[in-house]
């Protein structure tokens, strides 16, 4: 996300633009802000967003793309092999729920801790800076609630986290998966729920053997935490 907002701002805007914003000393909010004001005010804004766009599923395809190259294609395994199977409509359902409720509370409760200490989130700037408008909302609808999900998913469920189980117990798969799909969203004041929401969506590809019910939690905690800073 922070690449390709980087790059896309450094294209659309360009350095002699952002080396003034720099040198105003403002704080991250500012400057974001800035930049978006910019961008209105040269008509650009809608260049900046389907910019935004492309690389982002680029950067979403390149995932399956890799999981493809490095799986199906070079030992000749199947979809199936990675997760894409059928499974238990009410048991996968059913803990797909209940994995999306606790995610989401601890979401909250994580962002309640946070204000409370004053340490502040980075997501509510991000996501204000690209989504100053309906087309930016519904670009970013499109990555975070139907890109992401099916690719990443097919990665770290399906690909990460069965390869290292190959080699390890269950536990330290879940755990070592759970941690770089934390890493990977590269967001420091989310880190810690992301990787809990790791570790139970571990727990329920090895209870479904399925990465549908994965998906489907994927997609309705993006979905909820979007509408959540929609609303806010």
């Amino acid at each position: 996300l922070m690449i390709a907002l980087g790059l896309c701002m450094i294209l659309v805007t360009g350095t002699t633009v952002l080396k003034d914003i720099a040198s105003q000393n403002l704080n991250s909010t500012e400057i974001l802000q800035a930049i978006i004001d910019s961008l209105t005010a040269n008509g650009r804004l809608n260049i900046f967003l389907g910019m935004f766009f492309v690389f982002m599923a680029l950067g979403e395809g390149a995932i399956p793309l890799a999981t493809w190259l490095f799986s199906i294609r070079r030992y000749h395994i199947r979809w199936e092999n990675l997760g894409f199977r059928k499974f238990d409509i009410q048991k996968g359902l059913l803990l797909a729920l209940a994995v999306t409720a606790i995610g989401i509370g601890i979401s909250i409760g994580y962002e309640a801790l946070l204000e409370y200490l004053e340490w502040g989130t980075s997501s509510d700037t991000v996501y204000t800076s690209i989504t100053p408008n309906s087309l930016g909302i519904a670009l970013f609808a499109i990555l975070a609630c139907v890109v992401a999900p099916l690719a990443e998913e097919t990665f770290f469920r399906g690909f990460l986290l069965q390869g290292i189980g190959k080699r390890l117990k269950f536990g330290w798969a879940a755990i070592i998966s759970a941690a770089i799909f934390a890493i990977g969203h590269m967001s420091p004041s989310g880190l810690i729920p992301i990787f809990l929401l790791g570790l139970m969506l571990a727990w329920l590809f090895n209870k479904t053997r399925s990465i549908w019910p994965c998906i489907i939690v994927h997609a309705a905690y993006n979905s909820i935490a979007l509408i959540t800073m929609i609303k806010s």
